[in-house]
């Protein structure tokens, strides 16, 4: 395949889309609203909207595909690993909301929105740091 923006795009989106069927089964199974399917497209969407911007990025700096497939491989057991844990740690909000126990601070870590949205910037970040390194 020549077009290298294609090959960007084509592995970042097949790797968040996986992640997106991780995550909606992992919503079927463990959560208790079961809405998978809503959790499916939503991060397949967000994948879509993602692995555009971050293939036109990595052409940008001239990166190699096996640097994207590595860099969206860590955001996405970063988001895999992060959804697991939000439906597995129980957190007790009645006793929060009245203040006898306080979240600690992984609890707070993993129910922020921040920690899930700005793990998308982490593969841009580390990205562009390895093209400074390489010059």
């Amino acid at each position: 395949m020549k077009n290298i923006f294609a090959q960007h795009f084509i592995c970042s989106f097949l790797c968040m889309l996986v992640t997106a069927i991780i995550d909606a089964y992992l919503n079927n199974t463990l959560s208790t609203d079961r809405l998978g399917i809503l959790a499916f497209l939503f991060l397949a969407v967000v994948g879509l909207i993602f692995s555009i911007a971050f293939a036109f990025f990595q052409k940008w700096l001239r990166q190699s595909v096996r640097s994207t497939v590595i860099l969206v491989l860590m955001l996405s057991i970063y988001l895999i690993v992060s959804s697991y844990l939000f439906y597995v740690i129980y957190i007790d909000w009645n006793a929060v909301s009245a203040g006898q126990i306080q979240l600690t601070l992984f609890q707070k870590f993993l129910h922020s929105e921040w920690s899930h949205w700005l793990a998308f910037l982490f593969p841009f970040c580390a990205s562009w740091l390895y093209q400074k390194t390489l010059k």
